[in-house]
């Protein structure tokens, strides 16, 4: 066995008192989804609606967001985005992955939240956000108090979002109706 020097982590997660040196010194990868449905008709597939859960954010009480947490050391991107759905959508949510997910938009937070950051007091972190199709009945669980699909003309407003994610939906919906005017 190679000596390292590096603790032997038994665990899946750490303790709250590493968790949180760790949040102050490392960025931290997270996976985020947006559900989303699509309207079909014979010109395009275009994006008619997507899903937010409504949570309790650390900093601004209860707001709109999109489905996420953190990656596991040694897991899979496709394992986090179907564990994150299952947690918090439900058992019986499954999301419509690809062989080779890639994500759709990169956001980047921090505790400052300056440009070009969105507002993480937390921690230094990195979203993956995925824009995919989901199947079954979303049922909230783990930290979502409410899920709701919205059309995309009547999205909540940029302050009922945590963590300016408005930002992220916005860049995720812009994408993907461009995606879908070049098809």
């Amino acid at each position: 066995m190679v000596q390292t020097g590096f603790p032997v982590i038994k665990h899946r997660w750490f303790s709250p008192e590493e968790w949180k040196w760790l949040q102050h010194v490392v960025p931290i990868t997270c996976v985020d989804i947006l559900p989303v449905r699509h309207c079909q008709n014979a010109q395009k597939r275009d994006v008619l609606s997507v899903g937010l859960i409504l949570r309790d954010t650390p900093h601004q009480g209860r707001r709109w967001c999109l489905i996420g947490g953190r990656l596991c050391h040694g897991e899979p991107l496709r394992h986090a985005i179907r564990r994150q759905t299952r947690e918090t959508l439900g058992r019986s949510v499954r999301p419509v992955l690809k062989a080779a997910p890639t994500p759709l938009y990169v956001a980047e937070y921090s505790p400052s939240g300056k440009y070009p950051f969105l507002l993480d007091p937390r921690q230094h972190s990195v979203g993956l956000t995925y824009a995919l199709e989901i199947r079954g009945v979303p049922v909230p669980t783990g930290e979502a108090i409410r899920f709701k699909w919205f059309e995309v003309e009547s999205l909540p407003a940029p302050k009922q979002f945590g963590f300016g994610q408005d930002r992220v939906v916005a860049a995720c919906v812009k994408q993907l109706r461009s995606q879908s005017s070049a098809s």
